[in-house]
């Protein structure tokens, strides 16, 4: 029985086909706005993905401008070809991304193996180093290959909207704790709105749909009420402070250190003396102090460095109106710690550190000569801070028999304690350190145990830097207040004067030195209560019968070892550690199926959403009412032979479709026939027991698929399977 077409009726299966291969010029510049429009989204969260770094890097807008551009030449292609040019624009993408920033291919492989645990495992703001570049650019890549592939379905309207939607999470995320910044969330808002405007299923050309805009005064309201109430709700998310989400793992490595205070004598000790570092100050006044590691942890007996360090970008902390920025070259290239004037602002080298801004670490040993920027803020002169501004702790219990010693010492410099500030107690302690005990550089008993540095302040009153410094913050702790002990060096103020200029002034190993901060807001603020000059007495009183000897001078840094004896890991094989007992096949292997693993996410995804809307497109038409099953059993029927093969033309009559389908499967054109003709009759008649004519077409689809699958190969079958010919308009069945 003929079927007539009805044109106020919409023939079944048409909202599922896909845009796929244009068949008109309306389709054909739908295909390309949408994905044009989804390609510019992307390009938004490359932009955004900037923020990951410290600084601005533009060849990660290489990958979502590469990988759309490839989606839009591959659009009308094969499922085959377009999976190729979404394989080929993330491969590209990571691969000129990494070469363009100082890596190579090695860099862009790491994208797709160890890249994403080290972007993780970077403090923020992470180094832009080759391989983590590339790691974010393969993840905009991957994102704009499945988006743009998603963007030719019509029933997947704004799915595409959902891998842009992943992509900016996992920036802001990546970027934390800069949060949510408003204006990428306008720009992704106004194409947003864009794309919805762009739904598939009408054949209205690009002026008509203009013409049907004309005049809709809600158009404007609406949509800035859409990109308000999206700042809106960004808006608290931006405000809040956001912890950073790396996870919080073993590091891959430590630095081992010396400890600072032994490194610092030892350096003191060097005879001749040599050359460290020479600064040069571009911007703000000098300090004369130069810190290169701090401590707070006192065990009773030294001060112990417990660090795990990160590698890090360039930028430490934030600006402020009183930094000072200066140039440091290192002259041994031995040294890898850092000397910074203060609070660490921007360091221009790849480097460690820790949470605390405890030391920063060049990533590897500097040549001899080499030369890094770096700013930073110097903490106040103790005379000219507040006592507001004085952090304090809790009274660590270590030091509570410290509290009346230290009461003493002030009353000394003239200050009554219960009525005196917190900043003047701390003065007055520095006074009392500095003018009435004497500096002696092999002063009996010189260690740093809690009973030798109670003897220097209770009876000798006679001790080295390092127990006047150690003595320091000790006390300030029995009051209340958060200090500790700096290693670094002190610069002769006058040569600091002398090239506040356009000069420069060299550090030396005689510079090296030891003093005390206090925390003050969010700067530490240096003491000096050790006495200008040390003491030329040659008499001391005789030692207790407990007596720690000076710590043995050891040199600053290990020397150098022969490379093939190094053990040093760097930051290129930081993960090789762990796999350092496979064979080089073995390692290049496990590293090609992961890039393997990495491309073929997209492929399974996108094979999921065929399989997907087909057996909702199937459940969908066989359930509900039996003349409803059985005209789609005839639906079912009539796409299953699409995606065979056959072509059905729009003026086919079911009988012509059930005689044409005997050559593709002529060991069921009995049942072909037979639903056909049920569907004829349910939709043209009103046929006794539909019930029992729905289970007749039940079993007449069962024959015809297995018939068809019968006469397949696995490949075949599996090409039949995922087929989207019967998804596209083009090709799709008009039954």
């Amino acid at each position: 029985m003929d079927v007539t077409p009805d044109p106020d009726r919409r023939p079944t299966g048409a909202d599922d086909a896909a845009i796929g291969t244009p068949g008109s010029s309306s389709v054909t510049w739908l295909l390309r706005s949408r994905t044009i429009l989804i390609t510019l989204m992307l390009v938004v969260v490359a932009a955004a993905a900037s923020d990951v770094f410290d600084r601005s890097i533009r060849w990660l807008l290489f990958a979502p401008v590469a990988t759309g551009g490839l989606g839009i030449v591959a659009a009308g292609r094969g499922w085959g070809v377009r999976v190729g040019a979404a394989v080929g624009g993330v491969a590209a993408s990571s691969l000129v991304v990494a070469i363009a920033t100082g890596g190579g291919p090695t860099d862009a492989a790491e994208a797709f193996g160890a890249g994403p645990r080290r972007l993780l495992t970077t403090e923020w703001p992470s180094p832009d180093r080759p391989d983590l570049v590339a790691t974010v650019a393969a993840l905009v890549a991957i994102a704009t290959a499945a988006a743009t592939e998603l963007a030719r379905h019509r029933r997947l309207h704004l799915l595409p909207l959902v891998p842009v939607a992943l992509a900016h999470v996992a920036v802001i995320g990546l970027s934390a704790p800069a949060g949510v910044r408003l204006r990428w969330v306008a720009v992704l808002g106004i194409l947003a709105i864009a794309h919805a405007t762009l739904r598939p299923g009408s054949e209205q050309g690009l002026r008509d749909r203009l013409a049907a805009l004309d005049g809709e005064r809600r158009l404007l309201p609406v949509g800035l009420g859409a990109i308000g109430l999206t700042a809106l709700l960004a808006a608290p998310i931006h405000l809040d402070d956001r912890a950073d989400p790396r996870a919080d793992r073993v590091p891959d490595r430590t630095l081992s250190l010396l400890d600072p205070i032994e490194a610092t004598v030892a350096l003191q000790l060097l005879d001749p003396p040599i050359d460290l570092h020479e600064i040069a100050v571009t911007e703000g006044s000098a300090p004369a102090l130069w810190r290169t590691a701090s401590l707070s942890d006192y065990d009773g007996s030294r001060w112990s460095p417990d660090l795990t360090l990160r590698p890090i970008g360039r930028r430490l902390g934030s600006d402020g109106a009183d930094a000072v920025s200066a140039t440091v070259a290192f002259l041994d290239d031995d040294l890898r710690l850092v000397p910074l004037p203060g609070s660490p602002i921007v360091v221009d080298a790849a480097i460690e550190t820790d949470v605390d801004r405890t030391v920063v670490v060049l990533a590897e040993r500097p040549r001899d000569g080499e030369t890094i920027a770096v700013s930073a803020r110097p903490g106040p002169p103790p005379d000219q801070i507040g006592t507001s501004e004085i952090a304090t702790l809790a009274i660590d219990t270590d030091t509570l028999g410290l509290r009346d010693l230290a009461d003493a010492l002030i009353a000394e410099a003239g200050s009554e304690p219960s009525e005196a500030t917190i900043a003047e107690q701390l003065l007055a302690l520095e006074t009392t350190l500095r003018d009435d005990f004497e500096l002696r550089a092999d002063a009996p008993g010189g260690g740093l145990q809690r009973t030798l540095i109670e003897r220097f302040l209770r009876d000798t009153r006679r001790g080295n830097a390092e127990q006047f410094a150690t003595a320091f913050v000790l006390l300030a702790r029995s009051l209340g207040v958060d200090a500790r002990v700096a290693t670094g060096f002190r610069a002769d103020p006058d040569a600091v004067r002398a090239a506040a200029g356009a000069g420069s002034f060299v550090l030396t190993s005689r510079d090296a030195a030891i003093w005390p901060e206090v925390r003050a807001g969010d700067r530490w603020v240096p003491f000096d209560p050790v006495p200008p000059v040390e003491s030329a007495d040659a008499q001391s009183p005789p030692p207790e019968p407990q007596v720690q000897t000076p710590a043995a001078p050891q040199p600053p840094m290990p020397p150098p070892v022969d490379a093939d004896e190094d053990p040093t890991v760097t930051e290129a094989d930081d993960d090789t550690a762990v796999r350092s007992g496979l064979p080089l096949l073995v390692e290049w292997a496990l590293r090609a199926a992961a890039v393997v693993g990495a491309v073929a996410a997209p492929v399974l995804l996108l094979v999921a959403l065929v399989l997907l809307v087909k057996w909702r497109r199937r459940r969908r038409w066989l359930h509900g009412d039996p003349d409803q099953r059985i005209r789609g059993a005839w639906a079912v029927a009539t796409n299953r032979l699409v995606d065979a093969g056959m072509v059905i033309r729009p003026s086919d009559t079911n009988g012509d479709i059930a005689h044409r389908a005997r050559a593709h499967v002529d060991s069921a054109h009995r049942e072909i026939g037979r639903l056909a003709t049920l569907a004829s009759a349910s939709t043209f008649g009103e046929p006794s027991r539909p019930d029992l004519l729905a289970q007749d077409a039940t079993g007449c689809l069962a024959t015809l698929e297995a018939a068809i699958v019968a006469s397949m190969s696995l490949r075949q079958r599996l090409r039949w399977e995922l087929s989207l010919r019967s998804l596209r308009r083009r090709t799709s069945s008009p039954v």
